[in-house]
């Protein structure tokens, strides 16, 4: 059977859904806005130079001690919603040996998104954390295979100048490094794969403080974390903090939260977005502090993960 051949599109909730068991660049000529494709992570092309290490470090460790979260996640990632059955022979890169409880691209609001640019590349705009996460899991790589919503296809721009302007003034880039220093498009990383990107603790660490100070607006805003992120880089210095210890990962936490709840003004990063059209909240939320630091929650499953596996982040 062709490459061609094993490509089939079907109609799912008026989109386009295309399915095989690689999606080649050579079949992207039938690919529009707003198609579901089938992607090996490799392909993907990164639109930020830097995630928070230790976003990506509790999902792992989350998934060591918890696999049905992660079967959960990948169907939600592939738009399928949930997990509906797995068992111990389950392989989450071998889609036969789980079922979710939808079709893939059932829900396209939870997917991640791609652009297509004019030199037919694949960029990511949503989903570093999520499929860096991918990338490292054992049951995963470079080769693992994950659905993607084609969010714009800029392939009519008449050079890549053009699509970078483009994509920098609809804010579908963050070229700051892990210090918020500005960079070049040039400068990002070429594929997923942590050892390509800065740590940015400041974006780890708003992570943790989300439902705490503040929750992801509506309408969604590209980059939030890292926006609140930049307003507070100043005013919270982290090298204070012992963020391999239980203690000081609380303290850390406290302080980005207690420093995002004093922002005030019409911009938040630079972005002209008010503190609450960024979702502040109006006041500490205690309960959930707590419940952050609690056995076989978030912080906990992080600093595990990291202590127990020195070799996957030690030297990036």
């Amino acid at each position: 059977m062709n490459a061609m051949s094993r490509l089939v599109m079907l109609s799912i909730t008026g989109l386009s859904l295309f399915s095989s068991l690689v999606f080649a660049d050579d079949h992207l000529a039938q690919v529009k806005k707003g198609d579901v494709i089938p992607v090996q992570l490799h392909q993907l092309k990164p639109t930020q130079a830097s995630v928070g290490y230790d976003q990506v470090f509790y999902k792992l460790g989350r998934y060591e001690g918890d696999t049905e979260k992660k079967f959960d996640e990948i169907c939600e990632a592939n738009g399928q919603k949930a997990i509906k059955e797995f068992s111990a022979k389950s392989n989450v890169a071998i889609a036969g040996s789980f079922e979710c409880t939808d079709p893939v691209g059932t829900a396209t609001k939870d997917m991640k998104t791609v652009v297509i640019g004019p030199d037919n590349g694949l960029y990511l705009t949503d989903g570093h954390h999520t499929f860096n996460v991918f990338w490292h899991m054992p049951d995963g790589g470079a080769n693992f295979e994950v659905h993607v919503v084609v969010a714009d296809d800029y392939r009519d721009l008449a050079s890549m100048d053009d699509f970078w302007s483009k994509m920098q003034a609809e804010n579908n880039l963050w070229l700051y490094d892990d210090k918020f220093e500005a960079m070049e498009h040039s400068a990002l990383p070429e594929s997923l794969g942590l050892e390509n990107f800065h740590n940015n603790l400041y974006r780890s660490l708003v992570y943790f403080a989300r439902e705490i100070a503040w929750d992801k607006p509506k309408p969604a805003i590209n980059f939030v974390e890292f926006y609140w992120g930049k307003e507070i880089y100043s005013k919270v210095d982290l090298s204070q903090y012992d963020l391999n210890s239980m203690k000081g990962y609380k303290k850390a936490v406290k302080d980005v939260a207690e420093a995002i709840l004093a922002v005030k003004g019409n911009s938040v990063g630079g972005l002209a977005k008010s503190p609450s059209h960024m979702g502040q909240y109006e006041g500490f939320d205690k309960k959930e502090f707590e419940k952050l630091f609690r056995a076989n929650k978030k912080v906990d499953y992080m600093l595990r993960y990291k202590k127990t596996n020195d070799w996957c982040w030690s030297e990036f």
